[in-house]
């Protein structure tokens, strides 16, 4: 077998060369998929909270009650206002307003009447005395147990009528810029907005009134 003379292997540092360019390849796609991925936890989050809203308002009309969410710094909870003992309460038994948490290293920022407000960075323990076994009809509690249940009210209500306190609430991760909001409007226009790496203008990807209705009274 002859061998042609021209042909050679290759060389250490030419093997080293295809190495480093191949590690600095997967870097950068594994780079690129962590912040896509980052924005769409941001996305999914933003996209969950409104339907949420939108659930607990047409709950809110359908059953004459006001719901409230409040808003820790990485987590929410749903709550609902009981008018007989002047509570704000915790939903039980309903899996669609457990209290929630956002995934680790994003966190909520929350602006009402265009002034930002200070979140707790936990949800409040609301624990019911020991004896109340059923919640709906539990005589009126004593003082002690009643800060234990109402120990914070939400900042955001849904009412019986279906308004929304107006509020602007941000998902941002640590260490950047907010690209992904929720807003509930004066017109109860509740919406999810998005907009761009250091671009201020926000745009709509979902609202509740239609587009047409908008316009029409622009």
């Amino acid at each position: 077998m002859r061998t042609d003379p021209h042909a050679r292997g290759f060389t250490l540092i030419e093997v080293l060369v295809v190495i480093v360019i191949i590690g600095v390849i997967v870097s950068a796609a594994t780079l690129a998929i962590g912040l896509l991925g980052s924005d769409r936890e941001a996305e999914d989050e933003s996209r969950r909270f409104w339907a949420l809203l939108q659930q607990a308002r047409e709950e809110a009309e359908l059953q004459g009650i006001d719901i409230g969410v409040y808003v820790g710094a990485t987590a929410y909870e749903f709550l609902r206002f009981d008018p007989r003992r002047r509570l704000w309460l915790p939903i039980q038994g309903d899996a669609l307003y457990a209290p929630r948490e956002l995934p680790e290293g994003l966190r909520f920022r929350v602006w009402l009447e265009s002034r930002e407000i200070v979140l707790q960075p936990q949800l409040p323990k609301r624990e019911w005395p020991k004896d109340a076994t059923d919640q709906s009809t539990h005589p009126a509690l004593q003082a002690s147990d009643k800060r234990r249940v109402d120990e914070r009210p939400p900042q955001l209500v849904v009412m019986s009528s279906g308004e929304i306190t107006p509020f602007e609430l941000r998902i941002e991760r640590d260490g950047g810029e907010a690209l992904w909001r929720v807003v509930a409007l004066p017109d109860d226009d509740l919406r999810v907005e998005r907009r761009a790496s250091n671009d201020p203008t926000w745009i709509a990807v979902a609202q509740t009134k239609p587009r047409d209705e908008q316009d029409d009274r622009a």
